[in-house]
């Protein structure tokens, strides 16, 4: 049997993501190569993957909810 590679992927897309981000207030910046940053006033910055059908990976949701202060499984709750 062969090894596993990369991360499991989250039922959330970039997309939805995305438009959950900026509907809370964060604002696109430039990003970095394949990432699209996001900023937020009182929040951590985000970088998202730039192909919006992308599911994010759950290491992503992760960063993702602790930037914005709550635990994961609720930030995929709300992103839906």
């Amino acid at each position: 049997m062969g090894k596993e590679k990369g991360f499991a992927l989250s039922p959330i897309r970039a997309r939805e993501m995305r438009r959950f981000l900026q509907g809370r207030g964060y604002q696109v910046v430039a990003g970095q190569h394949k990432h699209l940053k996001l900023k937020h006033d009182t929040f951590g910055d985000v970088l998202l993957p730039l192909r919006p059908g992308a599911n994010l990976s759950y290491v992503a949701v992760k960063q993702i909810a602790s930037a914005l202060g709550m635990p994961p499984e609720e930030l995929l709750k709300q992103a839906r």
